[in-house]
C-alpha cells in the first residue's frame, strides 16, 4: 500500500491525481489478478475487486485531463507477496484513500468529463473496499 499511497497523497492538481489514480488502479489490478485462484476462500472477493479495479482504471482513462498515458512500471517486487488476506486488506485500505482523493477532486474539475470520471472511479474504489473489507486478520 505504501508505494501506491505515496503518489496519491502527494499528487496536487487534477492531472496529477488522475495520473496517480490510474497507476493505483493498474497496480491493484495486477496484484489482485495474480492472487485470483478458484481454490482460494477469497476467490469471489478478489475477482470482484479485480473487475472493479479494471472499471475504475477505465473510468480514469476517459478523463479529458488525464495526461498522455504512459505504461506504468510493473508493481514493485514483493508488492503482491504475502498472505492473500493481508494483501486484500492493504488493497482495501488503499481504496479508501483513492476514493477520498477522487471525491474531493471531482467538484473542482471544470470539465464535466473529468467530474464524471472522478465520481465513477471513486465509486469503483469504494466497491473494491466493500468487496475486500474484513479480509485482513488485523
Amino acid at each position: 500500500r505504501a508505494a501506491a499511497a505515496g503518489p496519491l497523497q502527494q499528487a496536487t492538481g487534477l492531472a496529477a491525481i488522475l495520473d496517480a489514480a490510474c497507476v493505483a488502479f493498474e497496480d491493484m489490478l495486477a496484484i489482485l489478478w495474480d492472487r485470483i485462484d478458484p481454490g482460494e476462500p477469497l476467490f469471489i472477493a478478489l475477482l470482484t475487486a479485480a473487475t472493479c479495479a479494471a472499471d475504475g482504471r477505465d473510468a480514469i482513462l476517459f478523463a479529458p485531463s488525464l495526461p498522455p498515458y504512459r505504461r506504468p512500471a510493473a508493481p514493485q517486487a514483493g508488492s503482491g507477496q504475502g498472505r492473500v488476506d493481508v494483501v486484500a486488506g492493504a488493497v482495501a485500505d488503499l481504496c479508501m484513500l483513492l476514493a477520498a482523493r477522487l471525491a474531493e477532486t471531482a467538484p473542482s474539475a471544470a470539465d464535466h468529463g473529468d467530474r464524471a470520471a472522478c465520481h465513477a472511479a471513486a465509486r469503483h474504489a469504494r466497491q473494491i473496499h466493500e468487496a475486500l473489507a474484513g479480509t485482513s486478520p488485523l
